[in-house]
């Protein structure tokens, strides 16, 4: 959840930053609060309160105040309030019963599934799309690379989650095949999340930028690396892999020199749960 609020300030920092380019597309930052509404289970717990639509409402400039400031550091008022008396309709209207989506997930990491349902992260993919559309309308191709990294971000969520010790210990496989397989299964379903972005890039006629789709599978596959090494303590993991990736940005790649090293690590752990 961390990562989850660090990506939307710094979101909300480059739309700042290129507000000129956004200023007509800034509606849809806010649209993932539609989905998280209607797919919501707790509104009639909250309906035991009385003022169970002011915490609805507060709730969601919560969600959105990075948004929200920027607006309001660019004077868009007129925006705010167009947007807030939206909020407020929402909250008011009628609740519609939409059916479970179905995802092609390879089911070896159940949490694939749990992430995506949980999250609502398929909503993600019409903004992804979106932005594509504004990178190629304003030539900015750093727009395509950030698509890519929010396309790699959504990718290493399942792996931050953590199945039992019961389970890994009851599984078959030797600790080498069961990384394999849970990289593997890393693998297709990023592969199935990139599809979309894919054909949107050949939709718009931007081949060389598939060269770069390759990209997204690096960190989706590091982190379930990492998620081995430090089973034991989550933050740890997730400071271990940011400071990774990070560094690697900055130094070209040069880290992954040592993802051998990383690979044993991870085979090692794993020997020692399944001896638990």
């Amino acid at each position: 959840m961390s990562l989850i609020v660090l990506f939307y300030l710094v979101t909300a920092v480059i739309v700042f930053i290129n507000y000129e380019s956004f200023r007509n597309y800034m509606p849809l930052l806010f649209l993932d609060v539609i989905a998280y509404h209607l797919q919501r289970r707790d509104i009639e717990i909250l309906k035991l309160k009385k003022n169970y639509k002011t915490i609805l409402f507060t709730e969601y400039i919560i969600y959105s105040f990075p948004f929200y400031l920027v607006l309001l550091l660019k004077k868009e008022f007129f925006v705010i309030v167009a947007i807030l008396s939206f909020k407020i309709v929402l909250i008011n209207a009628p609740r519609l019963n939409l059916k479970t989506i179905k995802y092609p997930f390879n089911l070896f990491n159940i949490h694939w599934h749990i992430s995506f349902r949980r999250y609502r992260l398929i909503y993600v993919f019409p903004f992804l799309i979106a932005l594509i559309y504004v990178a190629i309308s304003h030539k900015n191709e750093n727009l395509i690379f950030l698509v890519f990294l929010i396309l790699s971000f959504i990718a290493c969520i399942p792996s931050f989650e953590r199945e039992s010790i019961e389970e890994i210990n009851i599984n078959p496989f030797g600790a080498k095949k069961y990384l394999l397989y849970q990289l593997k299964n890393v693998f297709i379903n990023t592969f199935y999340i990139v599809i979309p972005i894919a054909l949107t890039l050949c939709f718009f006629q931007q081949w060389e930028k598939l060269l770069f789709v390759i990209i997204v599978f690096i960190p989706p596959v590091l982190n379930v690396f990492f998620k081995y090494i430090y089973f034991d303590n989550t933050i740890i993991h997730q400071i271990i892999f940011v400071l990774f990736i990070v560094s690697n940005i900055f130094m070209f790649g040069v880290l992954l020199l040592f993802v051998p090293f990383i690979y044993k690590k991870a085979i090692e752990k794993l020997n020692t749960i399944k001896a638990c």
